[in-house]
């Protein structure tokens, strides 16, 4: 049995800041199946909750030192909640990158598939079909094509948020599925 498994929050953390290997046991322990619990709570797959908390916790080891813990339970489950946060901004930015991707995939594919097709035209297509769109809607995705510029860089050029950045984006690349067709399609 651990020496430490009596001693309170606050000891533990004082003897982990010295890099007490059992007080981290203690702390991983006391806490590890409630942590655990709370990020299966948020997100259905074991494998990524088990992922985060191991994170978590090799975070706590690694920064040991620097630590300026009030509350440990509380400092725990703050990081949990963060790591939790930025898994679902990760997971969000990845399906629209893949998104982004089959649309230039499906456009580089049908250029392929009939090189008799002028880009010239399709990209006057495109530009035609990009207009339907709202102005701030075809500055936003103007900037993102034309001069590659991030969210951010887009969001402090219009002078808007990076939400709406985001959303006059996923708005133009879904007009743009739905004129696949007109765009694409050669002219009959």
């Amino acid at each position: 049995m651990n020496p430490y498994h009596n001693h309170m929050n606050a000891e533990l953390v004082d003897l982990l800041r010295r890099g007490d290997r059992q007080a981290f046991e203690v702390i991983y322990r006391r806490y590890v199946k409630e942590l655990f619990g709370y990020a299966l709570r948020k997100i259905k797959a074991r494998e990524d909750c088990e992922e985060i908390i191991h994170d978590v916790f090799e975070s706590l080891w690694k920064r040991k030192e620097e630590l300026l813990i009030t509350s440990l339970r509380h400092y725990l489950f703050t990081s949990v909640r963060y790591s939790i946060i930025r898994y679902f901004s990760h997971r969000e930015v990845k399906r629209k990158f893949a998104e982004h991707y089959h649309l230039f995939e499906a456009v580089y594919d049908s250029m392929q598939e009939a090189p008799e097709r002028d880009p010239q035209t399709i990209h006057a297509r495109l530009l035609q079909h990009l207009q339907q769109l709202p102005e701030r809607c075809q500055e936003a995705i103007r900037l993102r094509i034309t001069e590659n510029l991030s969210n951010g860089e887009i969001a402090t050029r219009m002078s808007i948020s990076k939400g709406t950045v985001q959303l006059y984006i996923s708005t133009a690349f879904a007009h743009l599925r739905g004129s696949y067709d007109k765009i694409f399609k050669p002219a009959e």
